[in-house]
């Protein structure tokens, strides 16, 4: 075998191992990150569901539901039901569109802000739990390497 056919072959294998640490990896932050939200989400009193959403609304935004369901990854009845229960907190209120009437669009109330606040400072404080657990100089790397992660994933997901 040629030594650059070697090479090649050593450099796919050491690809190919990162590429399945990497998928192990993921999918275990990923489980992590859904208790960790679960758990926020039951401290306030709210579904996975309305912790999504109400981390997805700004706090003076008006959002049409349709928008929301695009951003959320949701089918309009899913969304409806989740608002629903939203409404009932008295953490959403929706009104009908300025321009258009079949636009219902969606906004925080002031006890949404207050509860989207809490939820916020709440999510920093998980995260600075977290990073107190990493050795102490780790912190910084940490966050460069996510960055890094980060664009590659969004360059991964234009093609």
């Amino acid at each position: 075998m040629a030594p650059h056919t070697a090479y090649m072959q050593e450099t796919m294998a050491g690809k190919n191992e990162l590429a399945e640490q990497m998928a192990d990896l993921t999918y275990e932050l990923l489980e992590n990150c859904q208790i960790k939200i679960e758990r926020t989400a039951r401290k306030l009193n709210l579904t996975t569901a309305e912790f999504k959403l109400l981390r997805s609304l700004g706090a003076s935004e008006k959002v049409a539901a349709g928008e929301l369901a695009r951003r959320l990854g949701l089918s309009s009845s899913r969304l409806t039901r989740i608002i629903e229960g939203l409404i009932r907190k008295k953490i959403v209120k929706k009104s009908v569109g300025g321009r258009d009437r079949r636009v219902v669009e969606i906004q925080l109330t002031p006890d949404g802000i207050q509860t989207r606040d809490q939820l916020k400072l709440m999510y920093v404080t998980v995260h600075q739990e977290i990073i107190d657990l990493l050795p102490s100089d780790a912190g910084e790397s940490v966050i460069h390497a996510m960055q890094k992660l980060r664009m590659a994933t969004h360059e991964w997901i234009k093609e």
